[in-house]
């Protein structure tokens, strides 16, 4: 019986060791794989977070780069990083690459970017209904040519997809040795002395009332351009840029925006346009004068209250904004060509944007991410 019972601990005790020892695998298991993964979702973290860290760096400096592996702790872990450039199918890119390590568990990361680009496809604005626009009685006169087909940057003729000569709200007349040309429904119609709707359309309504301002040309607010932003624009530099209230004080060729912006009344006069990109002479009145537009051939969009005596060249639009423009609505009285562009149009448009300053993160990052490895 002694025996018997012996016999009967010591397997009840066997028993009981291997199912403790079992037991304490599974917890020594799981509690392994809870660690491990706790590790391994830290370590994803640490590299991903350094790695908006980067962006969030090259933002701020398009120059910033590090060659050789840096250490930098965080979280409870580290990071090693370096940031190159790098060129993949001919597209120069920068590459971010961080090697994150928690308890001993290894995350790598590589992030392929390039420098964001600011700014906006070129465009021709609504505002643009032909080579000539205005919001009033408008006459020509002398040897000026108005030419709505189109024409390369250079002036050369594309044809059959241009525009008309002239578009106005109010009355147009022809007089003198003033030739007209247009597009209309993809037929070109040759420079000639004649007034009639294959040329030009008067007693025009523009939809929505038609615009009073230079940002208003371009779409106004609803196109991103509230009221102030050319301006703003033509203040940062950008481009070649320059805002000046004082004609004389502009150095050339133009380029970027040029806004001359005058006291009330006042005249540029004479004018030397030569350059490109978009001109404009306005102001709060919008009574501002540009007039004998004598020399520089003017690439881009020219916007003015009031445009008197175009005597050079024009490679793109005219777009004038008072409705009661002064000596006597002539906006050519002798040699001049406005020749509509929409290559000149579409250059000055382009990228026509204040450059950005935004946070980063998510949805907000300052380099264009191409590829994201994990």
């Amino acid at each position: 019986m002694g025996k018997a019972i012996i016999i009967y601990v010591l397997g009840t005790l066997t028993i009981f060791l291997t199912l403790n020892t079992n037991v304490n695998q599974r917890i020594s298991s799981s509690v392994n794989s809870v660690s491990e993964n706790f590790s391994d979702v830290s370590a994803r973290n640490i590299a991903n977070s350094m790695a908006e860290m980067l962006i969030a760096e090259i933002g701020n400096n398009k120059n910033f780069r590090v060659s050789n592996w840096t250490l930098k702790s965080m979280f409870g872990g580290e990071a090693y990083y370096r940031v190159v450039d790098t060129v993949i199918t001919a597209d120069t890119l920068i590459k971010i690459s961080i090697k994150a390590n928690y308890f001993n568990l290894v995350k790598n990361v590589d992030v392929l970017g390039k420098s964001s680009v600011s700014g906006s496809p070129g465009f021709l604005p609504g505002t643009v209904k032909a080579a000539i626009s205005t919001n009033n009685n408008v006459q020509t006169l002398g040897n000026l040519v108005v030419d709505g087909r189109d024409h390369d940057i250079n002036g050369n003729l594309i044809g059959g997809q241009g525009t008309y000569a002239i578009w106005t709200t109010g009355s147009y007349s022809r007089s003198g040795n003033s030739h007209l040309g247009s597009t209309v429904s993809e037929t070109d119609y040759s420079l000639a002395k004649v007034e009639n709707n294959n040329y030009r359309l008067e007693s025009q309504s523009y939809p929505g009332g038609y615009p009073t301002s230079p940002d208003g040309v371009l779409g106004g607010a609803a196109n991103g351009f509230t009221d102030g932003t050319l301006k703003a624009l033509s203040q940062s530099g950008w481009n070649g840029s320059q805002y000046v209230t004082n004609p004389s004080s502009l150095t050339f060729p133009l380029s970027g925006v040029t806004y001359v912006e005058l006291t009330s009344g006042g005249t540029w006069n004479p004018a030397n346009i030569n350059g490109s990109g978009i001109l404009i002479v306005h102001n709060t009145s919008g009574n501002a004068k540009i007039k004998n537009l004598n020399s520089g051939t003017f690439k881009g969009l020219l916007i003015a209250d009031d445009i008197i005596h175009i005597h050079t060249n024009i490679i793109g639009a005219v777009v004038a904004l008072s409705p009661s423009p002064s000596d006597g609505n002539c906006i050519g009285n002798g040699n001049g060509d406005v020749l509509f562009s929409r290559a000149a149009i579409n250059q000055a448009t382009t990228n026509l944007k204040l450059p950005e300053t935004v946070g980063y993160g998510f949805g907000k990052k300052r380099i264009q991410v191409v590829r994201w490895f994990e």
